[in-house]
């Protein structure tokens, strides 16, 4: 991997291409092992290869990535204010999290003022069913997104309390796009609950997702579930504020 992302550094420094004898030098790697590392690259969209000029570029999925890393930021930017004021209303922990393929990337947390929070690392990657916040963004993808997504998920359990079927899955989505927000209840961690609301773009698309989440030997999932609508108030006053390229986020 190391030697993938030395040779990305590498065809970066060169806009207009550069053949594999010269990359191979700046990457310091034998020039047979340079090309099989760019050829997977360029299977992978990191890298492509002009077969006339024999030279190799930065591929699409690169700029893509910059991309998001920037959109995400943006996004980032708007919701945190809200996120630290919706925290302090409801005494809880509160999460964003992004879809990335079939799971969901914590990106941002503001851990609450009391004893006792909830405190999950930004950056960690969870399979969309096992969070509200992976069970609300596919509640509200179109239908053929959704169920692509449900046939490619092995539902895995990770305790006694996790959705494994695709049938129950299915019913609560449901559930979750009649009220407009899911929940769990020690589904990816025993002890846990949680309820959350996607963030939608101008399209009606889920670009993230904010969650509320709290120990469940302090906060009854009744009690927890009365905090919905100051969810859902947070969210909307997210909304109106995205750039018009998140919608971009909401495409992956």
């Amino acid at each position: 991997m190391k030697k993938g992302l030395n040779l990305l550094e590498a065809l970066g420094g060169y806009p207009d291409g550069v053949g594999v004898s010269r990359v191979a030098t700046d990457a310091a790697l034998p020039v047979s092992t340079t090309h099989r590392l760019l050829n997977d690259l360029v299977a992978s969209g990191f890298a492509s290869f002009d077969p006339e000029t024999r030279r190799y570029y930065l591929g699409l999925k690169v700029f893509e990535l910059s991309s998001r890393v920037s959109l995400t930021k943006g996004l980032s930017e708007v919701a945190l204010p809200v996120m630290r004021r919706l925290s302090e209303e409801v005494g809880e922990s509160v999460f964003m999290g992004v879809r990335e393929g079939a799971d969901i990337l914590l990106v941002e947390k503001v851990v609450g003022p009391g004893r006792l929070q909830v405190n999950d690392n930004v950056g960690s990657r969870i399979p969309l069913h096992r969070l509200a916040q992976g069970k609300s963004i596919l509640a509200f993808l179109p239908e053929d997104e959704r169920e692509e997504l449900i046939e490619q998920m092995t539902l895995e359990p990770e305790t006694p309390r996790t959705i494994t079927d695709p049938g129950m899955l299915r019913d609560e989505l449901e559930i979750t796009r009649e009220r407009g927000w899911a929940n769990v209840d020690g589904e990816n961690e025993e002890g846990v609950r949680a309820i959350a609301t996607p963030i939608l773009d101008a399209r009606r698309r889920p670009v993230a997702a904010v969650a509320i989440a709290a120990p469940a030997f302090r906060v009854p999932m009744r009690e927890l579930k009365k905090r919905a609508p100051k969810l859902l108030d947070a969210v909307r006053e997210i909304e109106v504020q995205l750039p018009p390229s998140s919608a971009l986020l909401s495409k992956t």
